[in-house]
């Protein structure tokens, strides 16, 4: 028997490994599909472009069908013992190797995903702000040295030393200059000041399309011109894909606001969006209330997780209106030197869409790259920034019954996102959590998906 034994020994290491990796990989498994299915509340999405949990479901049957025939044969041969069958030594061993490879799956993704905070270090601190800028948008001048400080101070002078008009030349009367006009302050200053209003705000739908060269119907479907903001709504058809594109025009950072619920909550865009009285919104990055705590994550000014980011890229938009992004694989990432710079909002989820020069990527910090619904942002020039919304092969809950999007869209792949940032003269640009997430909600329409809650918006506010 002991001879028989040996003889079937890489065989029993076989089934033994074989046995342990399906355990471990049904537990994943389930752990996921429960999470994504069942509780809407949560957001653990399995990666269906990795090659191996985008074929789990069938990849675990195989591993189950072949555990049970070496086992099958490992028992009619009595390779485990004296015992005829070993049905109790094999029911040990298989129970233990079920519940050891479970366990290390939880606790692998416990760690992961942080389900219980054991690693988060959530603050929440209110940033410095910008010092005050004059109306070009310059930094405004340290007040003037008070006599008592010991420096000398030149005061003008507003009348001539003499007061004798006599010894003034004579000159002929001329019109008054016609005063220039003073510049608006804020990000813009007079830059696109036709697209704001200088009274009540002012709401449209003009629904006029033009053709592009390339056969894309472009529709501007709504506007909206404040004081302080504005936007233009374009509907974008091409075949069966369908986008929508906000251009966004903010003269003060404070307009382009974040929502969160500061106790964690999660809702629908358009619940958020209301609460905050937006004029258009978009989801964003989820990582308020994400269970990963990774990410320097700042909202509104307000420091609410500062821990380190290791896979992801990191979108930073700052006080002055700019936008940065970076690379947690590849550039060394300082937190002192953004908060240096009086950032605003910064978001961690990804990738971005065009390099430091402002050209498309082909390669990005996910495996996510295949065709999908979107949401992303744009950045142009301080004060002109663009939501993005694309439509996928998802369900669509439109709560006004928007006649735009139909589901069949076929989504874009980061490359197409990339491109079409790129081609539209963007900056920067970065991709916001996408698939049932994914929405736009403006004047009461939603343009998506969002047939799940989310954790966070981004919208423009009067």
């Amino acid at each position: 028997m002991e001879k028989n034994s040996n003889k079937y020994s890489a065989l029993r290491v076989i089934a033994t490994v074989l046995a342990n990796l399906t355990a471990i990989l049904s537990a994943n498994y389930i752990v996921f599909y429960i999470l994504d299915h069942y509780n809407s509340n949560q957001h653990y999405v399995v990666r269906s472009e990795n090659p191996l949990t985008k074929y789990l479901y069938i990849i675990i049957p195989i591993l189950m069908l072949l555990t049970a025939l070496l086992y099958l044969i490992l028992l009619t041969g009595r390779t485990y013992g004296n015992v005829p069958f070993c049905r109790k030594r094999f029911l040990a061993i298989l129970i233990v190797d079920i519940v050891v490879a479970g366990a290390f799956a939880l606790a692998v993704n416990t760690y992961t995903f942080d389900w219980l905070s054991c690693r988060s270090k959530n603050v929440n601190i209110v940033l410095a702000t910008m010092p005050p800028a004059d109306a070009q948008g310059q930094p405004a001048p340290t007040p003037d040295a008070s006599p008592d400080d010991g420096t000398d101070t030149i005061v003008p002078q507003t009348e001539p030393s003499n007061p004798d008009a006599s010894d003034a030349p004579i000159q002929n009367p001329t019109e008054a200059p016609t005063p220039a006009p003073t510049p608006i302050p804020g990000l813009l200053g007079d830059k696109y000041k036709e697209k704001f209003s200088d009274g009540a705000p002012v709401m449209t739908e003009p629904n006029t399309t033009e053709t592009l060269e390339d056969g894309t119907e472009k529709t501007l479907i709504y506007a909206y011109a404040g004081s302080k903001v504005a936007v233009e709504l374009y509907h974008y058809q091409k075949g069966k894909l369908e986008y929508q594109i906000a251009e966004l025009y903010v003269r003060d950072i404070n307009n382009l606001s974040a929502g969160y619920d500061s106790k964690g909550g999660k809702e629908m865009i358009y619940d958020f969006a209301r609460d905050m009285n937006a004029i258009i919104a978009v989801n964003s990055d989820y990582f308020v209330t994400n269970a990963i705590s990774e990410g320097l994550i700042i909202r509104n000014g307000v420091l609410l997780r500062d821990n380190p980011c290791k896979f992801s890229d990191l979108c930073v938009i700052y006080q002055d209106g700019t936008v940065e992004c970076y690379d947690c694989k590849t550039d060394k990432i300082d937190y002192n030197e953004i908060y240096a710079k009086y950032p605003y909002h910064s978001f961690y989820f990804g990738p971005s869409l065009l390099d430091a020069d402002g050209n498309p990527k082909t390669k990005f910090n996910t495996t996510l790259e295949g065709a999908n619904p979107r949401t992303a942002f744009g950045y142009y020039e301080p004060g002109h920034y663009a939501f993005i919304s694309v439509l996928g092969t998802r369900g669509i809950k439109d709560l006004d019954k928007n006649p735009l999007g139909n589901g069949k869209s076929p989504g874009m792949s980061l490359t197409e996102l990339s491109e079409m940032c790129h081609a539209m003269g963007m900056k920067a640009a970065y991709n916001f959590d996408g698939g049932g997430s994914s929405g736009m909600f403006w004047n009461e329409k939603l343009f998506g998906h969002n047939t799940r809650v989310t954790g966070d918006i981004l919208a423009i506010v009067e």
